[in-house]
């Protein structure tokens, strides 16, 4: 099993990570979904954990991709900013294409979880600057060989 933190759209704020800790856990693994993609070190860092991250569109100095999939546990998740591939249909078609059974986006700063046939969509929203009524988030995915589950935690 591993338990992996989601995160997107920091822009340079870890301001509210400390308010997440405890309930964020142990993780195995830190995913970045860009914007600001230099905040996947320091995340891993406060979280004691390894990091994969991809560049976002206010990264453009980054020399990170702007999608990988990441083999785990016999799924495979995608995982993107966003701003080339939106909508619940892109990124369905698009995990599909892949192979995919999970994809992990961001850009909009709304998190949303969804299992929509059969590939969990995943956007963690923004744990600095949310842009729906819900305060500020990140999600928890949990991978086994079975199964995977998402689980959004707000700051409230």
């Amino acid at each position: 099993m591993a338990r992996i933190g989601i995160f997107s759209d920091t822009h340079g704020s870890l301001r509210n990570l400390d308010a997440f800790k405890e309930r964020l856990g142990q993780v195995d693994a830190v995913f970045h979904l860009g914007d600001i993609a230099e905040d996947a070190p320091r995340l891993a860092r406060e979280l004691n954990s390894g990091f994969v991250s991809v560049r976002g569109n206010c990264d453009p100095w980054s020399d990170l991709p702007t999608e990988r999939v990441i083999p785990w546990y016999g799924h495979r998740i995608l995982l993107l900013h966003g701003h080339t591939c939106s909508g619940r249909l892109s990124l369905y078609y698009k995990a599909k294409s892949l192979n995919c059974d999970v994809v992990c986006s961001g850009h909009t700063h709304i998190a949303s979880s969804e299992l929509y046939d059969g590939i969990v969509l995943l956007n963690p929203g923004s744990l600095s600057l949310p842009r729906s009524s819900k305060e500020p988030s990140c999600a928890i995915l949990t991978v086994t060989e079975a199964d995977i589950f998402a689980e959004l935690l707000f700051l409230s």
